[in-house]
């Protein structure tokens, strides 16, 4: 394939990526079936955010190699010492540890379909296991949600005279109220609701079920919203076109991040992720004093350190330790 013709590609997930000549790895050997490929493989069942980071970081290492994308590649001939290559060439381009750590994790998991798929023998695969994380960290992206922004945002919704005003309060709420993921908020059927008892069953990552309560504001929210969907059966959350007609079929976890784009400019504050929105909610939740474990597992994490890295507290409290030191110099300018 023509180099020239990597240079700049879009990945299944809208992103781009931009190579240089001096950054491309050996080619890989071994067949290549756009039918049978590990990638997919390996993200069978998996949600549809983490099929669209892994394709994305899949890509990313397969343009390296002077691949088009994920689909055209080889994974069954990548040895260790590609793997390793991925991991200095990344390092060396700046890369996060976190962003490289999830592609080294990427790497093993697509190896290990190409081990059950007759693509790749033990030997290899377990020497791609053996490559190591790479150690380091950065300041925690994201940011906490303050309570004057999320009145910023209920109101702009409330301006839309459309049904998507409605749904888009009631989306906030299951995001701030509930801690969900955009993906698990997106997969919503009305049978997990339970307005009466201000409950919500959903299931998770790692196809764990559990509960989150409603407070009294989603829960008229989404009443509300039902009262102009209609109650019967089927996904929560519908698409709403401009015209502000409902169609069927549930929104999805893109969507619901494109509407919150459009919400957060129209209400003038700053950029908002939904992410942002479990950030908050784990932040406030131990800002009140309750214990780790019980945030642990509301928030649907397997680990307490997975819960603690989404406590920006700290940030917030060094600003705040910030104002207590003063300079004593003065801008003659001014």
């Amino acid at each position: 394939m023509n180099q020239d013709q990597n240079l700049s590609m879009e990945t299944n997930n809208g992103e781009v990526s931009e190579l240089l000549d001096e950054n491309t790895l050996p080619i890989l050997s071994g067949p290549v079936s756009r039918h049978a490929n590990p990638v997919d493989t390996y993200l069978a069942g998996k949600s549809d955010h983490t099929q669209r980071m892994v394709r994305s970081h899949m890509t990313k290492v397969a343009r390296l190699f002077n691949y088009k994308d994920y689909l055209n590649t080889p994974w069954g001939g990548m040895r260790y010492q590609h793997a390793q290559e991925v991991v200095g060439l990344l390092t060396k381009q700046g890369y996060a540890p976190n962003t490289i750590n999830a592609v080294i994790a990427s790497i093993r998991g697509v190896a290990t379909a190409a081990f059950y798929m007759n693509q790749m023998d033990g030997d290899d695969l377990e020497r791609i296991r053996g490559v190591r994380m790479v150690r380091g960290s950065r300041l925690k992206s994201g940011r906490v949600v303050p309570p004057g922004e999320l009145t910023a945002l209920v109101q702009c919704c409330l301006q839309d005279n459309t049904p998507a005003g409605i749904r888009d309060v009631a989306i906030i709420g299951c995001l701030y109220i509930c801690g969900m993921r955009r993906s698990e908020v997106s997969s919503l059927k009305v049978s997990n609701i339970n307005l009466k008892e201000k409950e919500v069953r959903l299931i998770g990552k790692g196809n764990k079920e559990r509960k989150s309560f409603l407070d009294s504001g989603t829960k008229a929210a989404i009443r509300d919203w039902l009262g102009l969907r209609g109650e019967h059966d089927g996904a929560l959350f519908f698409r709403v076109l401009k015209g502000g007609r409902i169609v069927g079929g549930n929104i999805s976890d893109q969507a619901i991040y494109v509407m919150l784009q459009k919400r957060w400019s129209q209400a003038g504050i700053p950029p908002v992720s939904p992410h942002d929105f479990r950030r908050t909610f784990i932040s406030t939740l131990l800002s009140k004093g309750i214990d780790l474990l019980t945030v642990q597992k509301m928030a649907d994490h397997s680990d307490p350190k997975t819960t603690s890295g989404y406590d920006l507290r700290p940030e917030e409290d060094m600003k705040k330790a910030d104002h207590h030191l003063h300079l004593p110099y003065s801008d003659n300018k001014e």
